[in-house]
């Protein structure tokens, strides 16, 4: 097992050499920052998720962090993949939460919007922003105006 990273068969991490248990979710984005402590502030400072794990060499910066929010659980890792020196992901990370205009409320005048909140024809409320990555984030709900997608 790589320090920093989960070892998928146990639900650990290796911390400063010793493996503690993690909680997991069924599918969790493992997600290159090229500035892991700006990320990790940005998703709990301005964001509103919450700082539950991270791995660091001695007194070295750290190389992993985990934020959650509600049920969401992001991973990040510090060192870029050999092939991508730069944060790549082509899709959307979906965040469901219980209100995404009190979401908005929160957020406005602290980023941009890429869209929203607005309900889309699907059946979701939405509101599209990027993070300090260039990845895009959905806060989403389901919307009562639409008949519901499935």
């Amino acid at each position: 097992m790589q320090p920093g990273h989960p070892d998928a068969r146990h639900g650990r991490t290796v911390t400063g050499g010793q493996a503690v248990t993690l909680k997991r979710s069924a599918l969790t984005p493992s997600l290159y920052a090229s500035d892991l402590e700006a990320t990790v502030r940005h998703y709990v400072e301005v964001l509103g998720f919450v700082q539950t794990g991270e791995y660091r060499e001695g007194d070295g910066p750290a190389t992993w962090a985990e934020v959650v929010l509600g049920e969401a659980r992001i991973w990040f890792f510090g060192c870029a993949l050999d092939d991508h020196p730069a944060p790549v992901f082509s899709g959307l990370v979906y965040i469901f939460v219980a209100d995404v205009d009190a979401v908005a409320s929160r957020l406005a005048g602290k980023l941009a919007f890429e869209w929203g909140p607005q309900t889309q024809p699907y059946g979701l409320r939405e509101l599209g922003i990027r993070d300090p990555n260039g990845y895009y984030l959905v806060f989403a709900t389901d919307s009562e105006a639409s008949p519901g997608a499935r």
